[in-house]
């Protein structure tokens, strides 16, 4: 990139992106489709772009709609091999993040404007907050409000957790509810926040369009001009959508099972769930031809009130003391474990794929070809527990589940990631003439300070009921602690209802056993005990679940369009139109793909697979805003630091990067680029020469020792994969490729 380049908000006016002609200055002419009928305004987009994305998401919902049961069956396929094989990186990532984040907080940049200099914040804190928090969690608190807690704390079934240290039943239910502020809190903002401040700086210092492209500028200059910088669009309009659908999924069972409660008519099925979708999309559409101030912060700020509305009520009705020392005791679980249980990766647990070794669940990268897993199988042979085979983790060494991350922590931060274009970008949108310092801790820490104390809230109601039904129903042997299962059986439930009659009688006064109902039932059981305002209370939470799925909806398309559009803020309204139609069709394919009772395994599929590429994404990103950061304010070894000539990824652009429409020389030929490239890639060795006598001089030994060095680790990569053979998978294969790590370091 161009230092000179760079129109500070300080030093030019500041750019009306609604204007065509300067949008234009970012755009390729050839990727521009401007159609007009008349004086209206058809279409305006980036056709790659549209394309790209397009063809990824009609592709999954016509594949879904036509082959659901295959559909299913290879997401899941894939979302184990990506759990398996990438538990660490989603784990590591976000913490790196996490740190990331608050060094520059509290570093000389943080008190930088995003905007001019004397440029004051657009929305009000209030709704600032409401908008931030409508788009970024809304649908899931109420969704996972009672059951995630629940899962955590019992089932009906063994569900064996070890988290945190504990030693009888209260240190159970104090983990379940650390358990899911865990997946709430730090970790799951921190993604939002690094696009949000990323796409701000570049965007509102830099005068350049609100697009994700933009936000990479920093790192890849002028290649986001080309097809590159049009994949980074398109990929996140793809994890948009795939994000906001899987909250949509469970939003719209949260409002067909409380529409059931309050009429019992209407019968909680796929085919009711899709109407809803339907019904909400249409109404997420209008609300997006309305805008953001007249329709999109309108909505939020009615979501929130209603929710906190809500939250208060539930203090006020029931053990207000019980539930403040449940909020003040769990945040200092949250800050005391969350180092420990922040780096977890479940390394043991997770041991037992590789252990059992059986071909339906170990997908370790590697495992179809090394010799180490067939003396696996051939070790599991020899057991001598007869019929039994090997014993598991959890019977041998009182192991929790090795699917545990499989099914909800990598499934949260794939969740979360996958959304991060989307609320990013909408924080970003929301948050001009703020510094990056509040941004940060407004972005960061209010929405926890709010989520925490309803995600408390929920899950002590539901301890709270379950050890109710528990204590008037059990004895002590129906009740196992140590693996959190319970005897639904003996409580008197069968298929989810209560059937004795002393279940029956508690059901009447309002109590249930939780860990023994339905997912989609128990955020509306906790209102039973509250009897005259059980029905006002169940119509609120239906509300609330609807208002925050419109708001996710329409917040959703109207990113999914700007990207489309390729920063314009306001494209014509069939492309707004169109993308929500998108959102509701995928929806609904998902729906149609999980109709046999596996929606949720469905939508946690998507989200795990979608949030892996742009999680490579956003590593990249953090380095790109380290360096606009650097470049913004000046720094002496990024100013005048030395300089590549030329970048591997030109290929992208065919060696010719440039400007958006300009015609520039390019310092070298193409045909010498694509020389240099392909003696990059079978002769490195030679490039590392030229490379070290650049630094260290023509004549220096330095030079020609790196490179016989680059050429001996080159040629006993290339040996060792040769005589391991297996397609180079072997074990000689390994020790190769440990050669070829030399050589690249």
């Amino acid at each position: 990139m161009v230092f000179e380049d760079i129109r500070r908000a300080d030093e030019h006016p500041e750019t009306d992106f609604n204007d065509e002609a300067e949008l234009m200055k970012f755009v390729r002419a050839s990727r521009w489709i401007s159609v007009d009928v008349g004086a209206y305004r058809l279409l305006r987009l980036n056709w790659v772009t549209t394309l790209m994305a397009s063809i990824v998401l009609w592709g999954f919902t016509i594949a879904a709609l036509i082959e659901p049961t295959d559909v299913l069956t290879e997401a899941k396929v894939w979302q184990s091999w990506v759990t398996q094989n990438f538990t660490w990186l989603y784990i590591g990532s976000q913490n790196a993040w996490a740190l990331f984040l608050l060094y520059l907080c509290f570093s000389k940049y943080g008190k930088l404007k995003l905007g001019r200099s004397d440029e004051q914040p657009e929305f009000s804190d209030i709704s600032w907050f409401a908008m931030l928090f409508s788009c970024g969690i809304g649908v899931g608190i109420y969704f996972w409000g009672v059951s995630e807690p629940m899962y955590y704390y019992r089932a009906g079934y063994s569900n064996a957790l070890w988290k945190i240290p504990m030693n009888n039943d209260d240190d159970r239910a104090q983990q379940a509810i650390f358990t899911t502020l865990f997946h709430w809190g730090l970790h799951g903002w921190v993604v939002y926040i690094v696009v949000a401040v990323a796409l701000s700086v570049v965007c509102y210092r830099w005068n350049m369009p609100l697009t994700m492209r933009s936000a990479f500028y920093p790192l890849l200059g002028n290649l986001i001009y080309s097809p590159l910088g049009d994949f980074i669009d398109a990929l996140s309009i793809a994890c948009t959508t795939f994000g906001v659908c899987t909250s949509l999924g469970f939003g719209v069972s949260s409002i067909n099972n409380g529409l059931h409660k309050l009429n019992s008519s209407i019968e909680v099925t796929v085919d009711n769930q899709i109407i809803i979708i339907w019904v909400i999309t249409i109404i997420a559409t209008v609300s997006i031809t309305m805008g953001l101030k007249s329709g999109i912060q309108t909505l939020a700020n009615v979501t929130f009130a209603i929710g906190l509305f809500l939250l208060f009520a539930l203090m006020f009705l029931d053990n207000t003391w019980y539930l403040l020392n449940s909020y003040v005791q769990s945040t200092g679980h949250y800050f005391q474990w969350i180092v420990q249980v922040g780096f977890q990766c479940d390394t043991f647990q997770q041991l037992q794929y590789e252990l059992q070794n059986s071909k339906d669940k170990n997908l370790l990268w590697g495992s179809s070809s090394s010799k180490l897993y067939d003396n696996m199988v051939t070790a599991n042979a020899l057991t001598t527990h007869g019929a039994a085979g090997v014993l598991s983790e959890d019977a041998m060494y009182n192991s929790h589940a090795a699917e545990f991350m499989d099914w909800w922590t990598v499934f949260y931060w794939g969740w979360w990631i996958s959304w991060a274009p989307f609320v990013g970008m909408f924080i970003a949108r929301i948050s001009r003439g703020r510094t990056i310092r509040q941004l940060i801790l407004g972005g960061f820490f209010a929405p926890i300070v709010f989520s925490f104390l309803w995600l408390v809230v929920f899950g002590s109601l539901g301890i709270k009921m379950q050890r109710v039904a528990e204590l008037a129903l059990g004895t002590v042997n129906d009740v196992n602690w140590q693996t959190g299962s319970v005897d639904c059986t003996a409580l008197g439930y069968t298929g989810g209802q209560p059937t004795s009659a002393a279940a029956l009688a508690l059901a009447n006064e309002g109590y249930y056993a939780l860990a023994c109902r339905a997912h989609g039932d128990r955020i509306y059981d906790i209102m039973a005990p509250y009897k005259e305002v059980t029905t006002f209370l169940t119509l609120l939470v239906v509300i609330g679940v609807a208002l925050y799925f419109i708001t996710s909806s329409d917040s959703g398309s109207y990113v999914d369009d700007i990207l489309a559009a390729q920063g314009l803020p306001n494209p014509p309204l069939i492309q707004k139109i169109f993308w929500a139609f998108t959102e509701g069709s995928l929806a609904t394919a998902l729906l149609k793909v999980g109709k046999d009772g596996n929606a949720l395994g469905a939508l946690q599929s998507v989200s795990i697979c979608a949030g892996l590429p742009y999680t490579l994404a956003i590593c990249f990103l953090c380095v790109s805003l380290w360096r606009a950061l650097k470049i913004d304010q000046g720094d002496d070894d990024i100013m005048h630091g030395g300089k590549w000539a030329t970048d591997s990824l030109d290929i992208f652009d065919f060696f010719n990067p440039g400007p958006a429409n300009a015609v520039v020389t390019p310092r070298f030929k193409p045909m010498e680029r694509l020389i240099s490239l392909i003696k990059g890639t079978f002769a490195p060795f030679l490039q590392m020469y030229s490379a070290s006598k650049s630094i260290h001089g023509e004549s220096s030994i330095r030079a020609k020792v790196d490179a016989g060095l680059g050429f001996t680790w080159f040629i006993l990569w290339i040996v060792f994969l040769g005589v391991s053979g297996g397609g180079g998978m072997g074990e000689w294969a390994y020790i190769g490729w440990g050669f070829y790590m030399f050589l690249v370091m």
